[in-house]
C-alpha cells in the first residue's frame, strides 16, 4: 500500500506564496539600484560637460574684461580729463569703448550659449553671474561709444557684478 504524501502542514502554503513575493522585491529594487546609479553617471556626465563649458565661457569672459579695462584705461591715461575739455578728445574715449566691444559682445554670446540644468544650482548662478556682468559692460560700452564722456562716470552695480562673476580675480 503508498503512504500518502505526508501533509506539509499550514506554513507550507504561505511559504510558497513568499518566495514570489521576495523574488519581485529583490527584482524591484535591483531595478531601482540600477536606474539610480544610471541616473547618477548621466548627472555627472552633464556636470563634466557644464563644468568645462563653464569654465571656457568664465576664462573668455575675463580676458574680454581685461582686454576692455586695457583699452578704456590706456585710452582714460592718454586723454586724461584735463585734455578732455578740448573738442573732439572725448571722442577717442569712444572709439576705444568701440574697440573693446567684440570681445564682449563673443563672451556674452558664448556665455548665453552654455546650457546647464536648472537642477544644478551652482552652474545656474555661475552662468548668470558671467552673462548678468558681460551685459552690464556691453551696456556701458554702448554708453561710453554714444558719449565718451560716460566713460569717466562711475557705476557701482558694474563693480558688484564683477565681483559676482570673478570673484578676487585681479
Amino acid at each position: 500500500m503508498d503512504d500518502p504524501a505526508p501533509d506539509p502542514g499550514p506554513g507550507a502554503e504561505t511559504s510558497a506564496r513568499r518566495e514570489p513575493r521576495t523574488r519581485l522585491v529583490l527584482v524591484v529594487a535591483g531595478t531601482l539600484v540600477l536606474v539610480g546609479l544610471l541616473l547618477a553617471w548621466v548627472d555627472q556626465q552633464a556636470r563634466s560637460r557644464e563644468d568645462r563649458d563653464l569654465a571656457a565661457c568664465g576664462d573668455q569672459a575675463y580676458a574680454a574684461a581685461v582686454r576692455a579695462d586695457q583699452v578704456l584705461g590706456s585710452m582714460a591715461e592718454y586723454i586724461r580729463p584735463s585734455l578732455a575739455v578740448r573738442t573732439g578728445l572725448w571722442d577717442l574715449m569712444s572709439g576705444a569703448a568701440e574697440r573693446a566691444r567684440p570681445g564682449i559682445d563673443a563672451a556674452l554670446a558664448r556665455c548665453r550659449d552654455v546650457e546647464v540644468l536648472g537642477l544644478h544650482r551652482t552652474h545656474v548662478r555661475e552662468r548668470a553671474a558671467y552673462v548678468d556682468y558681460l551685459a552690464a559692460r556691453a551696456a556701458q560700452l554702448d554708453a561710453i561709444e554714444a558719449d565718451g564722456r560716460a566713460a569717466g562716470e562711475s557705476d557701482p552695480d558694474l563693480g558688484r557684478l564683477r565681483e559676482a562673476a570673478f570673484g578676487d580675480r585681479p
